[in-house]
């Protein structure tokens, strides 16, 4: 994406010329007629000879002192305060930013512009030469405005790079550009495009990116131009199963929305979180008012994606402010649901949503609360991921019993599980075990690069999602950027390193 579009200036730069334009001749025109009026009083009081015989007089300055009030506004008085990024952000502290700012800066620039005009009405132009001198400084004026507002307000340029270094895994490419963490990240089931949600000026905005041509193919706003409540502030996002829609969870509401223009095509009274499944279903959280005096648990809602019809609810508490993710995991093919009936309990149940019943259930005998879940390639089993004890375990789900424990793992805050091994998420790092052994294979250092000797300071794990065919990993790292990995290759062999498979 490149600096100069022209949805940045249609959305940005444009509104701010007009509202600059507008508001400058407002007060230029009081401010100028009144420096005028009295710069032309002082200019007769001493050359009255002069005007005398003029049905023009030069001592009238009225004109000259607006126009140049006009432009001390332009310049001066609104532009530092339209430029700056405070401007688009909202809010009474906002406000309370521009309207100091305004009180300063207006003033000064109506008033000194306008002096200025009045003393270069003074001077003896013919009438072609003041059109023209009027013409170049207002063109001046507005390009200088132009450039200035889209340095400022222009969001960095969006690139997808393939860096340089030695990662463990084939690397896609890196997306550079964005000014802070995303709020989440979603892999199309086949790992082709990637939809990340972030925030700028207090709006979200998702881009959807073609990772093979390494272009963002749609992007939108998700409350453009509108007040925004908590059925609109994003907290995840989801590509649907045949990849046409995009499903995004806000805090009190999950929309369904078409792809290329985020239009929303169904609104379902779920909240956080969204997972498709098969059969064109949906699993969600229960949308909850927190600041009712008895809220309702954290239950999951299975819903029809092709009616909108709430299909079933399922007894659970699964807050979702509690924790860094919600242990749920879905099986690969989209059948089985698996979750603890609460954050802190060592129960986990496993669902079968097309037949709307409760296969097994797992007890871990360790009510340390479930971090994490993840189901294996072939769905066979189950791996658990908890906040105290063995840090992580393998389940044969059907039995039901734990048939491997890897103690050395660390406390995991997110888990995927490939080909490749278990990847376990923290400490701003993944680490890649392997399920037989357990023993550790890989480890994908997610630190920026200039952090990475220092022992002493560790960022945490940002955002990251896994595709559905589990081939593909998205990462945001702190300071650098959104990297993707192929993950369905094999590690590759570092040098003086033994083989691992």
């Amino acid at each position: 994406m490149s600096y100069l579009n022209l949805d940045t200036f249609m959305t940005l730069v444009l509104p701010k010329l007009l509202r600059m334009t507008l508001v400058s001749f407002v007060i230029a025109s009081v401010v100028g007629s009144v420096v005028g009026w009295i710069a032309t009083l002082i200019w007769r009081g001493k050359n009255l000879s002069d005007l005398s015989d003029s049905p023009n007089p030069r001592g009238w300055l009225i004109k000259p002192a607006i126009f140049g009030s006009f432009i001390g506004m332009v310049l001066i008085g609104l532009l530092p305060i339209e430029a700056n990024p405070a401007s688009l952000v909202g809010g009474p502290y906002s406000g309370l930013w521009f309207l100091m700012m305004f009180v300063f800066l207006a003033p000064l620039g109506s008033i000194a512009g306008a002096v200025i005009g009045a003393t270069l009405g003074t001077k003896q132009f013919s009438q072609i030469k003041r059109e023209k001198l009027i013409g170049i400084v207002l063109l001046l004026t507005y390009f200088f405005a132009t450039v200035v507002l889209y340095v400022g307000l222009a969001p960095p340029a969006l690139v997808m790079e393939k860096p340089t270094g030695n990662d463990p895994f084939p690397v896609v490419g890196e997306l550079k550009g964005y000014e802070s963490g995303p709020k989440d990240l979603a892999l199309s089931d086949n790992g082709q495009q990637l939809a990340v949600v972030t925030v700028r000026y207090g709006e979200d905005k998702v881009e959807i990116w073609d990772l093979p041509r390494k272009k963002v193919l749609y992007s939108f706003k998700t409350k453009p131009n509108s007040s925004v409540t908590l059925k609109d502030i994003l907290s995840s996002l989801e590509f649907s199963k045949d990849g046409q829609q995009l499903i995004t969870a806000a805090v009190q509401q999950v929309q369904v929305r078409d792809l290329t223009n985020g239009a929303v095509q169904m609104r379902l009274e779920g909240g956080e979180l969204a997972y498709p499944i098969a059969d064109n279903k949906l699993v969600t959280l229960a949308s909850v008012d927190a600041w009712a005096n008895e809220p309702e648990p954290h239950n999951i809602k299975v819903w029809d994606l092709d009616t909108g019809k709430l299909l079933q609810t399922i007894n659970a508490d699964l807050a979702p402010t509690e924790r860094f993710s919600v242990p749920i995991a879905i099986s690969p093919d989209g059948r089985l649901v698996a979750f603890p009936p609460g954050l802190y309990s060592d129960r986990i149940e496993i669902w079968d949503i097309g037949n709307q019943k409760q296969v097994t259930a797992l007890t871990s005998n360790q009510p340390a609360g479930v971090l994490s879940l993840a189901f294996s390639p072939d769905g066979e089993q189950l791996a658990v991921a908890l906040g105290q004890g063995a840090p992580l375990s393998v389940w044969d789900w059907r039995s039901p019993k734990q048939v491997k424990t890897i103690a050395k793992a660390d406390r995991a805050e997110v888990l995927y599980w490939t080909e490749q091994g278990i990847f376990v998420g923290s400490d701003g790092a993944f680490q890649v075990w392997d399920p037989q052994t357990g023993e550790a294979r890989q480890k994908l250092d997610l630190q920026p690069t200039e952090e990475r000797a220092k022992s002493d300071l560790r960022f945490p794990l940002g955002p990251s999602a896994l595709s559905a065919d589990r081939t593909t990993l998205a990462v945001y790292i702190p300071q650098q950027g959104i990297r993707v990995w192929r993950v369905e290759v094999a590690p590759k062999k570092r040098t003086g390193e033994k083989a691992l498979n």
